[in-house]
C-alpha cells in the first residue's frame, strides 16, 4: 500500500489524471515508447477507477446492486470483468483488425486500452454525478449519455494515439470501438442470453 502511494506521489496521480483528459493518446504512446515515469501504473489507477465507478452507483443507484436481475442486466452491472474484458476483446479487435502492424504491438495496445478504460470510467462517473445533482428525473437518457461521454472520449483517445499511421483517421477509429462493442455483445452477452433462456442456470 506504501509503494503505491509513494508511487502515485512521485508521479502525480493528478498529472496523469489531467493528461489523460488532454491529451490521452499522446501521453500513453510516450509512455509506452519512451518515459515510463510520466504516468502511475494502469493497473492501480484502474482499479481506483473502478472502484469509485461501483462505490457511486452503490450509493446512487442502489437498485443497479440487487441481485433481482437477468443474466444480461447482471453482466451490465459487473463492476470489474466485464469493463476488463471488454478492454481486453477492444484491444485484440484494434490490433488485430484495424491497425495490424501498428508500431506499439500488442502489448501496447492493451495497455493503451487500460488508460482509456480506466479515464472513461472517471468521466461516467463525473457524468453520473452531475445528472445526479441537477437532472429532476434522472431517470430519462442516463445510460445514453453515459454510453455517449465513455464512448466519446474512447474514441477521441484511440484517434489520438493512431495519429499518423495509416489512413481512416476518425472514421476508422469509430470503426475500430464500435466493433469492440459489437465483438463483446456476439462473444459475451448474446453466448449469455442463450444460456438464460435454455435454462441452464436454473
Amino acid at each position: 500500500m506504501s509503494e503505491l502511494a509513494e508511487n502515485w506521489w512521485e508521479k502525480g496521480v493528478l498529472h496523469t489524471l489531467i493528461g489523460l483528459f488532454r491529451q490521452p493518446g499522446a501521453l500513453i504512446r510516450r509512455y509506452i515508447e519512451s518515459d515510463r515515469d510520466i504516468l502511475v501504473k494502469a493497473v492501480p489507477y484502474i482499479a481506483v477507477a473502478l472502484a469509485l465507478n461501483y462505490a457511486l452507483r452503490a450509493r446512487f443507484l442502489p437498485g443497479s446492486t440487487t441481485t433481482e436481475l437477468s443474466v444480461i442486466e447482471t453482466l451490465q452491472q459487473e463492476p470489474l470483468v466485464i469493463p476488463l474484458l471488454s478492454a481486453l476483446i477492444s484491444a485484440l479487435v484494434l490490433h488485430f483488425v484495424f491497425y495490424r502492424g501498428g508500431s506499439a504491438g500488442l502489448f501496447g495496445t492493451m495497455v493503451m486500452r487500460l488508460y482509456v478504460l480506466a479515464q472513461a470510467t472517471l468521466l461516467v462517473v463525473a457524468v453520473d454525478l452531475a445528472m445526479q445533482l441537477f437532472l429532476t428525473d434522472r431517470s430519462i437518457g442516463r445510460n445514453l449519455t453515459r454510453l455517449a461521454f465513455g464512448l466519446g472520449f474512447t474514441i477521441f483517445a484511440v484517434r489520438q494515439y493512431y495519429a499518423g499511421e495509416g489512413r481512416g483517421g476518425w472514421i476508422r477509429a469509430i470503426a475500430a470501438i464500435l466493433c469492440g462493442e459489437l465483438a463483446l455483445i456476439l462473444f459475451v452477452y448474446m453466448p449469455a442470453a442463450m444460456i438464460e433462456q435454455a435454462g441452464l442456470l436454473d
